[in-house]
């Protein structure tokens, strides 16, 4: 009987790891495999697939090489922003059936990458088909909310926030935005005045200030403790971010037990526990009859508040962290950009200067002059397509799907791959690797630039919060303008790099002086 009753036991456990072990030799083998097959077959090319990791350690092969020494500014940006893409597609994209599409795999994901700019649109606003891939657990932590969410809960999300954002809500920020960057400005004034120039590392200096005008947006009032430490900790996050970059293509790697890993737990934890706090205490304050600050925190609780919104608490937190990240880096890794190509074009800082004059002369810049400042735009808007803050889009399929004159396998994602687009001749022209602000003259509302122009992306998922960065991005750069010209330090290194958004990463050592 104990005989019988062992190879039971050994039988069951043979059964169950013989089950695993197909279930893995499916996951990480054959199914990778057949997705290549079909690939191949539709005429597709790229990399044969390898187990496991796929391309991905020869992603941050290719990227540590690409960035390990500067460039000079006049070199092309592509090859060292996206470099693994970039040889992909002179390897296997120019044979394509869609000119510089190829495949690459993300451990067991193949990746179908598509730069023909009228399928991207097309990929864009069929928001439905082509969602955000549910296994991004980076981008989950750092940003959450409105942004990594889909379907009914996005679209929720997306009616209650967008009030937050229009243009009347986001002029009511100026004398916010104009106050924090007097502060600003008043402090350089004291280093130049007694220096006659300075040298100033704008990185850290602007992030503190947007993060202080996205504060009085969220919660109507400056930076607070809670707001500090909650900076704190958005600043461990973002370190441990590009620390694990490597990790992030890799199954499971959430749950390893690396000392990396667990201090980005530990900073997800304290930022939510720190955004919990401040939201209970505005919702008591709002429950004992407190009036409205009119600020994107009070909407989102009068959104919690109504049952029929179906909005939780949860929810606001989730968009208060968004906010903090989202919000602050992507305006503040754009201005960055704006201010070195200022620095960098004299001919361009002079003209945006002296329409910044014409239009303001020595009063504080306001909301109604803002519209005039066409040149200002224009330099915003090249530099964000130079310099454009993300690299790439993923979207993802669950069924087979029609795109163009293609039908793409079920389960593969698809990627856009933004900086490659922006530095395509045949998308912009010859010139294209040249600054060159005037392409932005008619804006980017008219039919050829929605195609084309995708720093704030495309489609229904086009970025909420565009209005709001361009406007303060604008302000500051009037506001700086008014009162210095900007050089670039000898100190300064060219290295941009892509850290979740591009990043100087080196810093920005620009030489403030005293515009008379």
């Amino acid at each position: 009987m104990g005989g019988a009753m062992a190879s039971i036991v050994i039988s069951v456990i043979v059964l169950v790891i013989l089950r695993y072990t197909v279930k893995l030799a499916n996951t990480y083998w054959f199914r990778p495999k057949k997705m290549e097959k079909r690939l191949r077959n539709l005429g597709f090319r790229g990399n044969q697939y390898r187990i496991i990791f796929g391309d991905a350690k020869d992603v941050g092969k290719t990227r540590a090489a690409a960035t390990s020494r500067p460039m000079e500014p006049s070199d092309k940006i592509a090859s060292r922003i996206l470099p693994y893409y970039h040889n992909m597609v002179q390897k296997y994209g120019m044979n394509s059936p869609v000119c510089k599409t190829f495949f690459l795999w993300f451990g067991t994901k193949a990746r179908l990458t598509i730069s023909d700019p009228v399928l991207v649109k097309d990929i864009l606003s069929r928001t439905e088909e082509f969602r955000k891939p549910n296994n991004d657990q980076m981008a989950r932590v750092l940003v959450g909310g409105l942004f990594s969410s889909e379907g009914k809960t996005w679209a929720q999300h997306k009616k209650i926030l967008n009030p937050a954002f229009h243009i009347d809500k986001t002029k009511n920020m100026v004398p916010s935005i104009v106050e924090s960057c007097s502060q600003m400005m008043n402090k350089w004034n004291i280093s130049v005045a007694s220096n006659k120039s300075v040298e100033v590392e704008m990185r850290p200096q602007i992030d503190v200030l947007i993060y202080d005008i996205m504060c009085r947006a969220l919660v109507a009032g400056p930076i607070s403790e809670e707001a500090k430490e909650i900076y704190q900790q958005r600043m461990i996050l973002n370190q441990q971010a590009a620390k694990l970059a490597r990790l992030m293509f890799y199954p499971g790697w959430w749950n390893l037990s690396t000392q990396e890993v667990k201090t980005m737990r530990a900073g997800h934890k304290e930022t939510e526990r720190l955004v919990k706090k401040v939201v209970t205490r505005r919702l008591e304050e709002m429950k004992q009859g407190a009036s409205d600050h009119g600020d994107i925190l009070s909407l989102l609780l009068e959104a919690f508040q109504d049952p029929a919104s179906g909005f939780s608490l949860d929810d606001v937190i989730e968009e208060c962290r968004t906010f903090h990240f989202l919000g602050v880096e992507s305006t503040a890794r754009s201005l960055i950009w704006v201010l070195y190509v200022l620095a960098n074009y004299p001919e361009w800082q002079e003209r945006a200067r002296a329409e910044v004059l014409q239009v303001f002369g020595d009063q504080k810049p306001n909301a109604e002059g803002m519209n005039q400042l066409k040149i200002v735009t224009m330099i915003i808007y090249e530099t964000l397509r130079f310099y454009p803050p993300n690299g790439v889009i993923h979207r993802s399929i669950s069924k087979d799907t029609k795109l163009g004159d293609m039908v793409l396998p079920a389960w593969i994602q698809v990627t856009i791959p933004i900086a490659l687009m922006n530095h395509d001749p045949d998308i912009w022209g010859e010139d294209v690797n040249e600054f060159k602000p005037e392409r932005f003259a008619q804006g980017i509302f008219n039919s050829k630039m929605q195609s084309i122009f995708l720093a704030f992306f495309s489609g229904p998922r086009r970025c909420t919060g565009q209005t709001m960065g361009t406007v303060l991005i604008t302000f500051v750069v009037a506001t700086l303008l008014q009162g210095f010209s900007l050089e670039l330090a000898p100190s300064y290194s060219h290295a941009p790099r892509y850290s979740f958004f591009l990043v100087p990463e080196h810093g920005l050592q620009l030489v403030l002086r005293q515009h008379i």
